[in-house]
């Protein structure tokens, strides 16, 4: 009989599975993949990536399973575990930057960690628009509302937490509009893989209102810098403030792999503000702060 954790990466595999096929089936050509070994301890990994497509710019699904003989410094700090501690982590990320500025770029994993005698699961989604639509943001909260009352989650709970985490202090702004977030979910293995998962499995449909609803529309120049503009706030947060990068880089891990969320392009502008009252303005004016956006 297969291990906990065994079983654990094969539900993984699948789901990596299940979301790369909707992104094929979306660009209309396949990703090109990479299997990679864990050179500082044992495992490795599966890198699926898209670039230079025409619905995907640049995006990726990443699995990967690994064991070490010590946690990074960024592990010891949330936990309570003496340095020198062995440990198991496995999960699936992925980040996707489409082309066109009207679809927004989205970002999930879930994950599943072993260490000394502790384990737990963690995870999230999150979406990052230009221009957004209410609509479609009103939809992906409830779906996600929904996915939680189905799997005896506390979704405000959840989703307060996405927002404390995905939010730039030193820009005093959020990354994007939110989503959820949980980590350190221990209660039973078998129910709590099968939320994680089933996030896993939904992520086709909840991305799929913001693609097919944007893909087509048209843009120019103007909404190309101001994709540019924001994409450096991703920047930004993944390299000073993401956990998983943190935790991906003073492991050992594959440094191509880690940093696959990475927009192809970004730019800084100094001191730059858009016009008031233009659509740029809306952003930050009327959807970057956090609201009960499943209770519209």
């Amino acid at each position: 009989m297969k291990s906990d954790a065994e079983s654990i990466q094969a539900a993984f595999r699948q789901v990596q599975d299940h979301i790369a096929a909707y992104l094929n089936e979306v660009e209309g050509t396949p990703f090109r993949e990479d299997k990679w070994d864990f050179e500082k301890g044992r495992g490795g990994g599966i890198s699926r990536i898209w670039e230079d497509g025409k619905v995907w710019e640049k995006g990726g699904v990443n699995f990967s399973a690994i064991e070490g003989d010590a946690l990074p410094t960024s592990a010891l700090a949330q936990i309570a575990l003496p340095p020198g501690t062995p440990y198991l982590a496995t999960g699936v990320s992925l980040v996707i930057h489409p082309r066109n500025p009207r679809v927004p770029t989205i970002h999930m994993n879930i994950r599943y960690f072993e260490a000394g005698d502790k384990w737990w699961f963690g995870g999230g989604i999150d979406c990052t628009p230009y221009y957004p639509v209410r609509e479609q943001i009103i939809g992906f909260h409830k779906a996600l509302k929904g996915l939680c009352e189905k799997h005896g989650r506390d979704f405000t709970q959840d989703k307060e937490a996405c927002d404390r985490y995905f939010f730039l202090p030193h820009r005093n702004e959020a990354r994007g509009i939110g989503g959820i977030f949980f980590d350190h979910v221990h209660s039973d293995k078998a129910v709590d893989l099968e939320f994680v998962t089933a996030l896993g499995y939904a992520f086709p449909d909840l991305y799929h209102p913001f693609v097919e609803g944007n893909r087509d529309k048209p843009y120019g120049e103007r909404e190309k810098d101001f994709q540019l503009y924001r994409r450096s706030r991703y920047v930004e947060f993944n390299l000073v403030y993401d956990r998983g990068t943190l935790f991906g880089l003073q492991s050992g891990g594959r440094t191509e792999s880690i940093l696959m969320s990475m927009p192809p392009l970004a730019a800084w502008k100094y001191a730059w503000k858009p016009p008031e009252g233009s659509e740029e303005a809306r952003l930050t004016d009327d959807f970057l702060k956090p609201r009960d956006w499943a209770g519209q």
